[in-house]
């Protein structure tokens, strides 16, 4: 059982470790651990997280109440607050701004929890909450619903909420989603992000239980990474049942398909060596742009 000295000291080393790569910067993020049942140890609000010492840290109760410590708690410690209430198996809370995971944000792309192994084994899924201003009790109130099944969390154009059983397992998570965020990146610049098939997501799903890994809830975030998912509901989920192409056409447009009833097959000829999934989104895209200029030509 660690002391709360010992706690203060882990809390400076996440703090550089976080400013070092770039998560933070100025006074930016907040982190906290919880004590016992009904303290919260946490750092101040107008401090720089990459230079902590020891005196900075204050101690509230679970309501926010200050207990003890010179500085006074950060704005967004309701945040924190949340996900103690709601995660009773958690004992510390990392907040942050990792660059590429915000970017992915503002750019309105949900990453995919499809695309690595890694992540269907220790994350399931990384949500990004609906907008809230920060410092405001929207952001609490935004990952009420996400932060009970996923350790990570992005807040939309604002940042990272990362959960673990103490400060070094908040803040693992979060290197590794930001690490997700990088490879994703890097494979949408190379043009071919391609996706586990829904069989292979189910036997990850099943080493995961062998191992006895804790159980991750894995649903389609709507990330557009395999093309198939329309309003939400995509193949590539555990359990879920594949689509076909001919499924994963949507057209916006009735009288646009109905006009151009050989877009399949012109698609499938002029590219005969693409896959099944990219073939779909390309003669989606195409109806809807077919769609869009049918009131032009009348």
């Amino acid at each position: 059982m660690k002391t709360e000295y010992q706690h203060r000291l882990d809390m400076m080393e996440v703090g550089r470790r976080v400013h070092g790569r770039g998560w933070i910067s100025s006074t930016d993020g907040n982190f906290s651990v919880k004590l016992d049942a009904n303290r919260i140890l946490t750092t101040p609000t107008g401090v720089h997280k990459g230079y902590l010492s020891v005196d900075d840290f204050i101690v509230v109760d679970m309501e926010g109440k200050k207990i003890s410590g010179t500085r006074n708690p950060s704005t967004e410690l309701a945040m924190h607050l949340t996900c103690y209430r709601q995660r009773p198996d958690i004992g510390a809370v990392v907040h942050a701004h990792p660059t590429i995971c915000v970017a992915f944000s503002v750019s309105g792309i949900a990453l995919a929890q499809c695309l690595l192994p890694e992540v269907v084994f220790t994350l399931g899924g990384i949500p990004t909450a609906n907008y809230a201003p920060p410092s405001t009790e929207e952001v609490p109130r935004s990952i009420e619903g996400p932060i009970k099944d996923y350790d990570a969390v992005i807040l939309e154009r604002h940042g990272s909420v990362t959960v673990g059983k103490d400060i070094f397992a908040a803040y693992n998570t979060l290197e590794r989603m930001e690490h997700v965020a990088e490879i994703t990146f890097h494979s949408r610049m190379l043009g071919n992000a391609k996706p586990l098939s829904n069989a292979q997501v189910n036997e990850l799903v099943k080493i995961s239980k062998n191992l006895g890994l804790p159980e991750r809830k894995i649903t389609c975030n709507d990330c557009n990474a395999c093309g198939k998912h329309s309003g939400g509901a995509c193949s590539l989920v555990a359990g879920g049942t594949s689509m076909s192409v001919e499924n994963a056409l949507v057209s916006t447009d009735s009288r646009a398909a109905a006009s151009t009833p050989s877009v399949e097959k012109v698609a499938a000829s002029v590219l005969p060596n693409v896959s099944p999934e990219l073939l779909a989104l390309i003669i989606r895209e195409v109806k809807a742009e077919l769609a869009a200029m049918t009131p032009l030509r009348g």
